[in-house]
């Protein structure tokens, strides 16, 4: 009975001992970033619209109203390719007229998007401006941003595997493998202002407007003497 007791202890710190030789093995961690320029191609605008008064004969003067500029508004989004479905109104009063001028002046605004920045262009150009009153860029996406979060992510996972491989090199270290992952990419404390890795999606549009995506990791690698 005795020499059971005493085999199954002996096994026990044969385990023990196992794992604190493994516990021991060098762990080296490192951060790794991608920065991705991506072009957009869903570009939402916005118009925003008001009544004025427009000068007549003898010095008199009338409202132009809300409805004449709306039709000409969403006749030049027609041209630029933008049908009145895709057309939204995004808002419709004016809060701030009151306070200089006893007539109220409606105001609204639509939005629309486009696909790029020359259907911009061709709005802003052929916009009545009389009655406009701002045309400003609300929000910019990609139809194929999954694929470009897929690319940032392994870039930054990468530029972490190559920087472990450099420090194991130089101490005399062989990476085994990794231990642990940790997607650091929304943590703004945890990515550093330069990325090991930039990308660009867009050869020749440098003066473009473009979304900027920025990922980051935090790898430990389990490595060994070489």
């Amino acid at each position: 009975m005795k020499r059971y007791l005493l085999l199954a202890a002996i096994l026990i710190a044969a385990v023990s001992l196992g794992r604190a030789e493994s516990d021991k093995a060098p762990m080296i961690e490192v951060k790794g970033s991608a920065t991705i320029n991506i072009v957009p191609d869903l570009i939402t605008i916005e118009i925003g619209m008001e009544e004025y008064y427009r000068q007549q004969a003898a010095e008199d003067s009338v409202i132009v109203r809300m409805p004449e500029i709306e039709r000409g508004v969403r006749q030049v989004l027609r041209e630029a390719g933008i049908p009145d479905s895709l057309t939204v109104v995004s808002d419709l009063g004016n809060y701030r007229n009151r306070n200089v001028s006893q007539t109220f002046l409606l105001a609204k605004r639509l939005s629309a998007t486009v696909s790029d920045f020359d259907q911009i262009d061709r709005i802003s150009d052929r916009l009545d401006r009389n009655g406009i009153v701002s045309f400003n860029i609300i929000k910019t996406d990609n139809t194929d941003m999954a694929r470009f979060n897929r690319m940032g992510l392994k870039a930054a996972l990468d530029a972490a595997r190559q920087k472990a491989e450099f420090i194991a090199d130089n101490e005399g270290l062989k990476l085994i493998m990794p231990y642990e992952v940790t997607e650091t990419t929304n943590d703004g404390a945890a990515y550093s202002g330069v990325s090991n890795v930039a990308y660009d999606s867009g050869a020749g549009m440098e003066n473009m407007r473009r979304i900027v995506r920025r990922y980051s990791v935090t790898v430990r690698y389990l490595s060994k003497l070489k």
